[in-house]
């Protein structure tokens, strides 16, 4: 039972967490959906993506590139990254469909 509560709490915790504007991450100002998947074969290469574009060109490239380093840090302990998409490509290069940015890069052991 108490431990059912603690569980219950942190979960609580950590939506409240999600919620919380002083906890979010904006880029230009503004706030972006982004997500990171990661290549099942080799977990050191992921797509990072952000939306919407249509928002700010530059606050979705940081979100993207925001996507891509935490998921590196939190995984291998460092930032670096081997961008084979990357959100510093020329605006015509990136690769934007439905208002969704797309990157791609390898964590750096």
């Amino acid at each position: 039972m108490i431990r059912t509560a603690f569980i219950c709490s942190v979960a609580l915790v950590a939506l409240m967490g999600c919620t919380d504007p002083s906890r979010q991450v904006l880029f230009d100002g503004l706030q972006f959906n982004g997500r990171t998947s990661v290549d099942k074969e080799d977990k050191r290469n992921f797509v990072a993506t952000a939306s919407p574009v249509s928002q700010s060109l530059e606050g979705a490239r940081e979100a993207a590139r925001f996507e891509g380093t935490s998921y590196c840090v939190r995984k291998y302990g460092r930032s670096d990254i081997e961008w084979g998409a990357s959100p510093d490509a020329e605006a015509t290069a990136l690769n934007i469909v439905d208002d969704v940015l797309t990157v791609q890069g390898r964590c750096v052991e």
